[in-house]
């Protein structure tokens, strides 16, 4: 009945139109959803971003870094058009109901990859506290709520804490950035209180909604691993392309 009456108070939206869905119906209208451009089964074994038919195993950005803190990556989305718009939805304009959608896209796409990773827990993203402030909540924290749910896992929102505003770094190489970002990242309450337990997840799935360089999801991982986490896997929605 209570989610009856939130419906009625707060219709839900297609989260790449941003119309109206009728109640009970789709979360997203079919018709957007043709919109959107799959990843697609041809990916970097790495990291996940899209690579040509027949190409390597690794797109251009994994071969030329070398280790990585993270094992594997996955994602539902190419990074463009309508899904991009989607995203500027959901971060800067409060529509933060997108992220059960998203979930729902990325355990269709990807949940028997996620599934027989056989994570521990589910870590979103950290973001500084000035833009919990002005956003009202953590974007990868929403996406990581629902895929926990679907995946019957646990979910440590405050496992990993910036403790620092970082500004953009476009002009940086990603080795600055991962560096950069690893300064800003520390553990969190969450962390401690599992370590004292014992209790250290194993295992862990990392969130965020954009792979881009993977700077943010390599400085995660990295400071994940520190706290005796031993594989990570990380998983978004959306992607940049594998190639030049």
């Amino acid at each position: 009945m209570e989610s009856r009456v939130l419906d009625l108070l707060y219709p839900p939206r297609c989260p790449v139109c941003d119309g109206l869905v009728p109640i009970r119906a789709p979360r997203c209208h079919p018709a957007c959803r043709t919109k959107l451009t799959p990843v697609g089964t041809d990916t970097c074994m790495r990291c996940g971003k899209p690579v040509p038919e027949g190409a390597a195993e690794y797109c251009f950005d994994c071969s030329s870094k070398g280790e990585s803190s993270f094992e594997r990556g996955v994602s539902v989305f190419l990074y463009e058009g309508d899904i991009r718009d989607s995203m500027v939805c959901f971060k800067f304009h409060r529509r933060e109901e997108y992220a059960a959608w998203y979930a729902e896209e990325l355990l269709a796409a990807q949940g028997t990859a996620l599934r027989g990773f056989a994570a521990d827990a589910v870590i979103p993203v950290p973001i500084h506290r000035r833009k919990m402030r002005h956003r009202g909540y953590n974007q990868a924290e929403r996406i990581a709520r629902n895929l926990a749910d679907g995946l019957e896992l646990p979910m440590y929102a405050d496992y990993l804490r910036r403790n620092r505003f970082t500004v953009p770094q476009k002009e940086l190489s990603n080795h600055e950035r991962v560096r950069n970002l690893m300064r800003a990242l520390e553990r969190g309450p969450q962390a401690e209180w599992l370590r004292k337990q014992h209790k250290t997840p194993r295992r862990v799935i990392l969130v965020d909604d954009i792979y881009t360089t993977g700077s943010t999801m390599e400085a995660c991982s990295a400071v994940l691993r520190s706290t005796g986490v031993e594989h990570v896997m990380v998983a978004t929605i959306c992607i940049g392309g594998g190639y030049v």
